[in-house]
């Protein structure tokens, strides 16, 4: 086995190891919920703790590209994953303690290494359609940012970069003729893009 697959198989090993860990931790903490042996602030508090680690998990998964479903069948754990997300989107949903929990960043979870290709190419397109010399309509940026901004929001954490995608998104839709007219301008707005796509993936590098 040559440095680069030990090294691989081993950071599998450690997801696997990580991954039932959380997931039978849910489970576990939600049986002892429902029994009443543990209150609500330490259930949510607990709860919350494993879905960030779970997303940290999904992450790495992505950024190793290893796909989650042949990963958990691999497991053979996919029931029990799916319990767990499951248990943390319902807990989401009851609301009971306002703000500890996003029903949008619990469910995305699912949906992360799909969503972080998404977000990946967006950046590039809007940021590479704005460096072009030659530039003639502006609908196709505003399709481009706007695309880029729904996506974006849908990745849970990150809300100081959503703000500021958020300036970025507005200023180019107040800035239509500018899109067009002023080289300067887009180089700028791509400039300020490529901050936010830096913070996105140091994200990924958790």
């Amino acid at each position: 086995m040559t440095n680069q697959n030990k090294a691989y198989s081993e950071i599998r090993s450690e997801l696997e190891a990580e991954l039932y860990a959380i997931v039978n931790t849910i489970i576990s903490l939600n049986q002892k919920y429902q029994s009443g042996n543990l209150k609500d602030n330490f259930f949510q508090r607990s709860i919350k703790s494993a879905m960030n680690d779970l997303l940290k998990v999904n992450l790495s998964l992505n950024k190793n590209n290893i796909e989650l479903s042949n990963f958990l069948a691999k497991m053979n754990i996919t029931d029990d994953y799916y319990i767990a997300i499951e248990i943390i989107n319902k807990l989401s949903s009851l609301n009971i303690s306002t703000n500890q929990f996003s029903k949008s960043t619990s469910s995305s979870i699912l949906e992360i290494p799909g969503l972080t290709s998404e977000i990946t190419s967006s950046f590039i397109t809007v940021m590479d359609a704005l460096k072009l010399e030659s530039f003639d309509n502006n609908e196709i940026i505003f399709d481009l940012i706007k695309d880029l901004k729904k996506n974006f929001d849908r990745f849970p954490g990150l809300e100081l970069s959503k703000v500021k995608l958020t300036k970025i998104y507005q200023e180019i839709l107040k800035n239509g003729e500018k899109i067009i007219n002023h080289q300067k301008f887009r180089d700028s707005v791509a400039d300020d893009l490529y901050v936010v796509f830096k913070e996105f993936k140091r994200k990924l590098n958790l």
